[in-house]
């Protein structure tokens, strides 16, 4: 069976992953390597254990907040792209590149740092097994061939498994996550044990300021700490399960990492090495310490309990390893498959195998992966570091999008946990870029140049992109590169100085070592060479730290040189493009109007014999002793007129749609009445070709809402019509109505019309909401239709706010499943409708009939006659201002007025006539008349007419308004 949906030009991702899957790559993404190592290097200096402790916490409250703002948006957004895709919907193109272009150097350098830990692993649990082959050094750190083979080895094995097996790579992600946690907690609980509780561990915090600034260092951390549990929403579209379901995982998630920080930081801080005071003398001098004494976790596992707690933790430790990297390479190629699906990226990175993988954006990643190793260490850290403000940014971008949406839908959660992570992000980005903000665990100093070299290479590729750009989805706001170009000059000025301030400090050491030496021998020696060579010596690291200032400078000017010739590139383009918008806009606007022009006047002289041709009919099948032949000629003709209108009616509406003119008309209604009238119109039909129908809304709590009516019926009734004209004989069509969610006033909706009928091949399926596609086949040939009606359909279900999905296999079936949204109401809303099927007695109430047409008033006459009106004319709307000021005022119970007529229209009439001075100025008005528009309905009521009827009229529909304004 294939699966269509309507913003997809090809089949969604294959639903693979579990609750406990998503868990697994959700907390696997998070706790890495880096869990292992941060208690020592950065946790503990920076604020103690119960500090620390205390951080995490918060920090990790934080991430549930940000949590909850993926989970709604993933409920909105079921499909790859995660952040990037909230905020293209919601925001634009242009926020979203920025953010997809974030996201792709957050996701690739994760995979990177997960890629070569491995090599730290083995050099500092086993020693110097893989330093072997040749060997070289950068940014201090030695490379040697082994360790570069074996995160080789990893990259590839990774990128194997993600390709050929996806159900591998979700057991390996749940089994690993799992066992990352249980042993971790199990070494926890072994080390507290032996060490006979939590007391002694003073200090509780750490370094000199106050212990509130120390908490806040670490809750600024946590982006970089929790970044990843938001991997799943890359995935999203590959659940099993409702993605309404996903907060729940999420908070398993984040609390899950919060607890595997928090055990880790408390390892490390609980045991320490003989010779030392407490742990702050310990960790103080881990720089100098080697194999495991450097690395506190595993010393206080394996004092603990030996080998056992050495081995559980390393085991713990590559699967940190081993969740990074495969949960991070499967939520980047699902990134990189939204982007090129949108066309941000090459086409090929969309292809996917049968596996439903997509390879070639595995593959790519692969391949820019594997270079990497021979970069060494140190200098991969400083493209991980970048990654603490890519979080950020990206956080950001979620949590406004939540409160986006709950201004546009009126939810407050969303806008109040919208607000606390946006302030929170916002406030954790400003402590790493701006200089002097925070001085405690600052990126180094090569990851601000880094981050402002990848930015501004995301404005060249944007330049290239708008300017490819012939869908114009991009370059609709202009202040993402506002902010980008103000983020590059923060950015490149803390670069500029922390630079500078540690070149100062080691300058400044080493002047004040010469003014010593140069103190020392004015006092001793009387040589004015040896004095002069001391005071040339001061002044010239003066001078060089001056000369490496200029060129810091230099190198910013020519920065923000380029990326300010980017960014008004880039205008200069928008600009254009505006230019060429506006031309477009006035041509299509007198197209359109001409259009309209064209369509009204078209609908106006169809109808007005189609009217005739209805009216006679109807009046032709009232007549009495008509031989079976005659009949069945009448029925054939009225059955041909209303197809004929049908289709007038389709090309009407798609015209109107194409032009952005169809509203929305919103009202008080009952879902569940509308599904039974629609059983109750289709019951006898079903029932006469042998079909089994159902209609099921038992599961709905809240069946009053407020929606358009008729359009909704509409799109049922194309539904249940498509399904009864393509099922055969003895099958069964099935209406479902279920009520999936109610959140606050507002209500979730499914509809599923599902059948046995013969399907549709997979070709068409692509194509079944284009306008007038129809199958062909030799079954559906001999059935009438449009091709317009799935259109409008789609188009109807988008205009309410919804989506449509198609499932269908040939020979089998197809069913379709629309969700809908509705602002809930209650029972006293709705009108009773009850009086309608009220026959009325319209015995002795005089109508005027103002119509210009002498057909349409002699029809109008026959069928107001023989239902007991009596009934005067006018030909147009100025005798029929005359004949209602010369009769009394209740002579007439109602006036139906046509509108395009000579001498006075009808519009122009009711208005003389509400000018009225006496209670004739409130008699019913009726516009019965060809102009079938929405506006046309709107514009009679504007004038002061209480109703609008379209030609060729329902005899039904105009006695049961008739009904309602008689009195």
């Amino acid at each position: 069976m294939i699966r269509i949906e309507n913003h997809l030009n090809n089949s969604p991702m294959t639903k693979y992953l579990s609750p406990i899957a998503v868990w697994a790559l959700s907390f696997g993404c998070a706790v890495g390597w880096g869990s292992f190592v941060m208690p020592g290097t950065t946790f503990l200096p920076t604020a103690g254990p119960l500090g620390s402790a205390l951080g995490l916490l918060i920090g990790g409250g934080i991430m549930l907040i940000i949590g909850f703002n993926y989970s709604r948006m993933m409920s909105r957004y079921p499909n790859a792209g995660g952040s990037y895709a909230y905020a293209k919907n919601i925001l634009g193109g242009d926020h979203g590149f920025l953010c997809a272009w974030i996201l792709l150097l957050t996701y690739v350098a994760i995979i990177w740092a997960n890629a070569t830990a491995m090599s730290l692993i083995v050099r500092n649990l086993i020693g110097d097994v893989l330093c072997f082959g040749f060997s070289y050094q950068i940014a201090g750190y030695d490379v040697y061939f082994g360790e570069i083979l074996l995160s080789t080895v990893l990259i590839a094995g990774a990128c194997l498994i993600c390709t050929l097996s996806k159900n591998l790579a979700k057991w390996i992600m749940i089994i690993s996550a799992v066992l990352l946690f249980v042993f971790i907690s199990i070494c926890f609980i072994a080390v507290f044990i032996h060490r006979g509780g939590f007391s002694g561990m003073e200090p509780l915090f750490g370094g000199k300021v106050s212990p509130a600034v120390q908490v806040l260092s670490i809750v600024i951390l946590a982006p970089w700490a929790f970044i990843g549990f938001e991997s799943i929403s890359h995935s999203s579209g590959e659940f099993k399960f409702s993605n309404k379901k996903t907060l729940p995982i999420i908070i398993a998630a984040i609390i899950a990492g919060t607890l595997s920080y928090i055990m880790l930081t408390l390892c490390a801080s609980a045991v320490y090495p003989d010779g030392y005071e407490g742990w702050s003398d310990y960790i103080a001098s881990l720089g100098t310490l080697k194999g495991l004494q450097h690395l506190p976790t595993f010393y206080s596992a394996s004092h603990a309990i030996g080998n056992t707690g050495l081995v559980l933790l390393g085991i713990a430790a590559f699967f940190g390893v081993i969740t990074g990297l495969i949960g991070n390479y499967i939520a980047l190629s699902r990134l990189m498959y939204s982007m090129s699906r949108d066309g941000m990226l090459s086409e090929p990175l969309s292809r996917r195998n049968k596996h439903g993988a997509p390879w070639v954006a595995l593959l790519l990643i692969a391949c820019c992966s594997i270079p990497i190793p021979l970069l060494g260490r140190t200098a991969i850290g400083w493209i991980v570091d970048v990654t603490t403000i890519g979080a950020t940014i990206v956080y950001i971008y979620v949590s406004v999008c939540s409160i986006a949406v709950g201004k546009r839908e009126k939810l407050c959660s969303y806008i109040v946990f919208g607000l606390i992570g946006t302030v929170t992000s916002v406030i954790c980005i400003f402590s790493y870029i701006v200089p002097g903000f925070q001085t405690r665990n600052r990126l180094s100093t090569e990851s601000y140049l880094i981050l402002i070299v990848w930015s501004l290479l995301g404005m060249l590729v944007f330049r290239l992109l708008i300017q490819r750009d012939k869908s114009r989805s991009f370059g609709k706001s202009e202040i993402v590169w506002i902010i980008l170009c103000f983020l590059i000059l923060i950015v490149s000025v803390t670069w500029i100085y922390e630079s500078t301030k540690g070149q100062a400090n080691n300058v400044t050491d080493e002047v004040m070592v010469v003014e010593a030496d140069l103190a020392q021998q004015a006092g001793m020696s009387r040589d004015s060479n040896e004095v002069r060579t001391a005071g040339s010596k001061s002044s010239y690291l003066i001078h060089d730290m001056s000369d490496n200032t200029i060129r810091f400078i230099s190198v910013q000017s020519a920065l923000l040189l380029v990326s300010l010739a980017v960014v008004f590139s880039i205008f200069s383009i928008i600009k254009k493009r505006e230019k060429d918008i506006e031309a477009e806009r006035q041509l299509a606007e007198e197209s359109s109007r001409a259009k309209s022009l064209f369509l009204s006047n078209m609908s106006h002289d169809i109808r007005t014999p189609m009217n005739a041709v209805t009216g006679y009919t109807a009046l032709a099948l009232k007549e009495k002793d008509l031989s079976d032949n005659v009949r069945d000629y009448l029925e054939k003709i009225d059955f041909s007129g209303k197809h004929l209108l049908s289709l007038i009616n389709d090309i009407l509406d798609m015209s109107r749609i194409e032009s952005g003119k169809m509203e929305l008309y919103t009202e008080p209604s009952d879902l569940c009445a509308m599904l039974d009238e629609c059983q109750h119109i289709f019951s006898l039909q079903m029932e006469s070709k042998g079909l089994t129908f159902t209609v099921d809304h038992s599961s709905v709590n809240d069946p009053y809402v407020i929606c358009d009516r008729n359009r909704l019926n509409r799109v049922l009734l194309n539904l249940i019509s498509n399904a009864f004209k393509f099922t055969p004989e003895g099958g069964r069509v099935d209406v479902v109505l279920t009520q999936t969610d109610r959140e606050g006033d507002k209500g979730d909706y499914e509809i599923t019309v599902s059948d046995t009928g013969i399907g549709m091949s997979p070709e068409f399926a692509e194509h079944i909401f284009d306008a007038f596609e129809r199958e062909r086949t030799s079954t559906v040939s001999q059935i009438q239709g449009t091709g317009l009606g799935m259109a409008i359909t789609k188009n109807l279900v988008e205009l309410m706010g919804g989506s449509i999905t198609l499932e269908t296999e040939k020979g089998k079936g197809t069913k379709f499943t629309i969700t809908l949204s509705f602002p809930i109401t209650d029972k006293s809303q709705i009108e009773d409708e009850d009086e309608d099927d009220i026959t009325h007695d319209f015995t002795g109430e005089r109508l005027l009939v103002v119509e210009d047409n002498p057909i349409n008033r002699e029809i109008a006459g026959e069928i107001l006659c023989q239902n007991g009106f009596e009934v005067d004319f006018a030909e147009n709307g100025k005798i029929a201002v005359d004949i209602i000021s010369e009769a009394d005022p209740d002579t007439y119970s109602a006036v139906l007025m046509d509108i395009q007529m000579p001498v006075m229209g009808g519009y122009e009439a009711t208005d003389a006539i509400r000018a009225m001075d006496d209670e004739r100025a409130e008699l019913p008005i009726i516009a019965m008349t060809a102009n079938s528009f929405e506006s046309d309905r709107r514009e009679a009521l504007d004038h002061g007419m209480n109703a609008h009827i379209a030609k060729p009229f329902d005899p039904n529909e105009l006695f049961a308004v008739l009904a309602k304004l008689i009195k």
